[in-house]
């Protein structure tokens, strides 16, 4: 079977990359992506797959019911672009002057469709149903995941497991990247307004300096991470904006500040949220002012479960050789697949798209980011082994059991 799919996943190929290129010059931000869903709906249904619309606004699914009965197994991708103009230099380069596809989404249903594609020519062979998912807004706090699971991506049919990946140029391309338990970290944005009392630069014992207490701030929290937390847990705090005051001689009432706060550790993270809002509070009302925080709480920790991710790294090592599976070290970027991973077991990987030859080494969300399309290769056949194996497991433990799905 696996040299049926890798086969099968070399011959789609150059359709794979048509498919890619397309929506690459069509990009669409968060919750807009219309024009992108319809094309995504004309690929599945021209493959005789059942489309399931409007789910989580500009989500959809797909379902591909095979020869057997043992699950529903669900594979997921998301679509929506970012605010970046692009700077690739690509014929193919985006239409939608501001908007890109810098962080591979285009990729990911391309690679997904592939996977379609293959699994809908293998459809005697596949063990029990296939749903195809196709998710907006994952790159816009609260993200699309919790607005699909609202809607029922993961129910009718229901998904006994999940699947996801990510191109990456940070592995070359023919390289896949895999790791049980926490793969990406939680992501909270924080926003704290500093009040102090405004006055004449030349007079400021008249005045209560916000800016200074925002410069001794912004040092404070950094204790949170390197005194109050266990060294051995990973975790980011960083201030990333700073807004206040209007002239040279003019000391402001106020200054703003907000930043993001990265954990691996959802009781860390509730904990150091705490502390952030206390360590605040305190420092600013000890120079006389006061600050106000505010919590946008973003994507929770993404945790790969053990057996699907073994899996996983079996399916891949079995169709591209040992040497291209690998077990990678957790990173601190956020992933809103985390929330399918609450609600059901599943495992979320690496498609390595480096290719310094062809300039492809710009890391994700940069303006230049480029990626060897020889990679697509990979991650269709990628999930659609996967998604087999894993019904297959699911069909020979029913039998041994004496349960069906």
């Amino acid at each position: 079977m696996t040299d049926k799919i890798l086969s099968l996943s070399k011959k789609i190929l150059p359709d794979v990359v048509k498919i890619r290129r397309a929506l690459h010059q069509q990009p669409e931000l968060a919750f807009e992506e219309v024009a992108t869903g319809k094309l995504i709906a004309s690929e599945l249904s021209r493959l005789g797959i059942r489309v399931q619309r409007g789910i989580g606004k500009t989500g959809l699914a797909g379902i591909l019911n095979g020869g057997g009965k043992s699950g529903v197994v669900g594979l997921r991708a998301d679509m929506d672009a970012l605010p970046i103009l692009e700077e690739t230099g690509l014929s193919f380069a985006s239409r939608n002057k501001g908007v890109m596809h810098a962080c591979g989404h285009d990729s990911h249903m391309a690679m997904l469709l592939g996977a379609a594609k293959i699994l809908s020519a293998l459809k005697d062979d596949v063990p029990g149903t296939v749903k195809f998912i196709f998710q907006p807004s994952e790159e816009k706090n609260p993200g699309g995941a919790p607005a699909m699971i609202d809607d029922g991506a993961l129910e009718e049919p229901s998904v006994d497991a999940i699947f996801g990946q990510h191109i990456t140029t940070d592995l070359p391309t023919g390289k896949l990247g895999f790791r049980a338990g926490p793969l990406m970290a939680s992501a909270d944005e924080i926003y704290i307004t500093v009040l102090g009392r405004g006055g004449h630069g030349a007079k400021p014992h008249n005045a209560v300096d916000p800016i200074v207490i925002s410069a001794q701030l912004i040092m404070e929290l950094q204790t949170v991470i390197s005194r109050m937390k266990d060294p051995l847990e990973p975790s980011v705090l960083t201030i990333g904006s700073i807004h206040g005051g209007t002239a040279t001689n003019i000391i402001p009432d106020y200054v703003k500040l907000s930043g993001t706060l990265r954990t691996m550790n959802e009781e860390w993270r509730k904990k150091a949220l705490i502390l952030i809002e206390k360590t605040a509070v305190q420092c600013a009302r000890g120079f006389g002012g006061d600050c106000k925080v505010e919590v946008s709480h973003g994507y929770p920790v993404l945790v790969n479960s053990e057996s699907e991710t073994n899996l996983a790294f079996e399916a891949a090592s079995a169709l591209f050789g040992r040497n291209a599976a690998k077990v990678v070290q957790p990173q601190m970027g956020a992933e809103d697949f985390a929330y399918y991973l609450q609600k059901v077991p599943g495992s979320f990987w690496w498609i390595g798209a480096a290719n310094k030859a062809m300039g492809a080494t710009a890391s994700i969300h940069s303006a230049r980011f480029k990626i060897d399309e020889a990679a697509f290769v990979y991650g269709a056949a990628q999930l659609a082994s996967v998604a087999i194996e894993y019904l297959r497991r699911k069909d020979a433990s029913g039998r041994k059991s004496g349960l069906r799905h």
